[in-house]
């Protein structure tokens, strides 16, 4: 269910970013398409300008000019040279054979005064000088119709050819009216397939976007139907199998949730089962336990004969050991329990660690310890006085209990980074690594020399007291003994 909720949550997250400022696909190819076709437009009117329709016109012009004095220089026959004027004549072209006495020899010009040999006519011969051929363009001649000369130098005289510039002009008109009602045909050809393209696009994504909202719900009902075979048709087909393998993903992390769940509450039932039974178990055995001891300490007073007391002895320390047992079994399963409530307050937990001290006075003696303190100035702690007690008795009973070698014990408390430590370190043996990890669960031994007696259930204790003030524990091998660390929020 953790990672159902998790996918769920990333799917979500995803989903809520793309839709932050959002524009509909559609809308931003429309608009693309659009900005293309304008720009251009634009480009195309820049060229236009740049380059002037008139110009162009003009240029041909010129050039058909120029090819009818190509073709009168190569023909020396009178019937040639009057089919290329006639010829001219048809597409607009006016031209006059002058000889070099300045008299007209053949012309197509239908008016009086353009068949004689006129001012214009000597005003073209005078700017021809050294030339073979010039073209010129009169403005002050328009009213003749003929702007446009081409003067050249001929066997035998000169050539005049003349067409006007006015029929340019109009044409350059029409083109560019046809070229303005092409472009707006166009545009609006454009427009329209832009925008069947941006609704295609869109339609399809939104058919994606409809699929991926559901698989962020969970939902894996809808698929997209793919009908085209390219790249997209490849990414459709993809959030299709993505989302049949996410579904089947999901169905078997249901299954194994819910074994889990399953295994978890059949453990949890079990454990709480072994708790009660212990929990009884330690109820009937604490009265008989008293009784035993209180029988065999009268008797003891009573015995005469040293066998028989040496026997008593035995009994009285072993029903003691029997009952310090069943009491750490009732106190743990007070603790594993949960319903106990901490009564916290300031503890000033150097006082405490004296205290006990105090009280193993006579182990520490009778064991020859040497016992080092270096506690911090400030051991004031918000704990629950009883409880944590039990930390720092069940921690120096420990390494009272397993000190060897130079017999060595340090107590160290101090503040780092707002959290308060309490170290505790004896010299001995160290603890197995492979037992590290288990040295504070219930009823585990290490299986070094370290642990040969006892219930294994104080440093249990210890663990939950600790968790119950949200703090951890730790302990670590040192060079020639074991230190354990406890670390509680000041």
């Amino acid at each position: 269910m953790r990672i159902k909720n998790t996918l769920k949550q990333l799917v979500e997250q995803v989903t809520s970013l793309s839709n932050k400022k959002r524009v509909s696909i559609k809308y931003k190819i429309f608009i693309g398409a659009v900005l293309f076709i304008i720009l251009n437009i634009i480009i195309i009117k820049i060229k236009i300008v740049k380059v002037s329709i008139n110009d162009i016109y003009l240029a041909l012009e010129k050039k058909e000019l120029k090819s009818v004095y190509s073709n009168i220089l190569k023909t020396n026959d009178s019937n040639n040279i009057t089919d290329i004027i006639y010829d001219a004549n048809n597409n607009g072209i006016k031209v006059k054979i002058i000889d070099s006495n300045l008299n007209i020899m053949y012309t197509i010009f239908s008016d009086t005064i353009n068949n004689n040999f006129t001012n214009l006519d000597l005003i073209l011969l005078n700017s021809l000088k050294n030339s073979k051929s010039k073209i010129i363009v009169l403005d002050n001649y328009k009213k003749n119709g003929y702007d446009l000369h081409l003067v050249g130098k001929i066997n035998g005289g000169y050539a005049i050819i003349s067409t006007s510039i006015e029929s340019i002009k109009k044409d350059a008109k029409t083109t560019m009216i046809v070229i303005f009602l092409t472009s707006l045909i166009s545009l609006l050809i454009l427009l329209a397939f832009s925008y069947f393209i941006s609704k295609l696009f869109s339609k399809k994504i939104n058919e994606i976007k409809e699929v991926t909202d559901d698989i962020a719900a969970l939902k894996f009902n809808k698929k997209i139907n793919v009908n085209q075979n390219d790249e997209l048709g490849d990414l459709f087909n993809n959030v299709n199998i993505m989302s049949k393998r996410l579904e089947d993903n999901i169905k078997e992390l249901n299954k194994a949730n819910i074994k889990l769940k399953e295994d978890l509450i059949e453990k949890e039932k079990q454990e709480n089962a072994r708790k009660k039974l212990i929990a009884n178990i330690s109820h009937e055995f604490k009265t008989p336990l008293t009784i035993i001891s209180g029988y065999s300490q009268l008797m003891l007073s009573e015995a005469k004969d040293e066998e028989n007391k040496k026997s008593l002895n035995v009994m009285i320390s072993e029903s003691e050991r029997l009952s310090n047992l069943v009491h750490e079994f009732l106190e743990l399963s007070k603790l594993e329990s949960g319903n106990i409530k901490l009564n916290k307050e300031k503890v000033d937990i150097n006082t405490l660690i004296k205290d006990e001290i105090e009280k193993l006075d006579v182990d520490i003696k009778n064991k020859r310890l040497n016992i080092k303190l270096d506690l911090c100035k400030d051991g004031n702690l918000i704990v629950d006085k009883k409880e944590f007690t039990k930390v720092i008795e069940n921690l120096l009973t420990n390494a009272i209990k397993f000190t060897k070698g130079n017999k060595r014990i340090v107590i160290k408390t101090y503040v780092k980074d707002e959290y308060f430590y309490y170290e505790v370190y004896n010299s001995g043996d160290n603890i197995n690594e492979s037992d590290l990890k288990n040295i504070f669960n219930s009823y585990y031994k290490d299986k070094s020399t370290r642990n040969k007696k006892g219930t294994g259930l104080g440093l249990t204790i210890v663990k939950v007291v600790v968790d119950l003030h949200d703090g951890e524990c730790f302990v670590k091998n040192t060079s020639d003994g074991v230190k354990f660390i406890i670390k509680i929020k000041k």
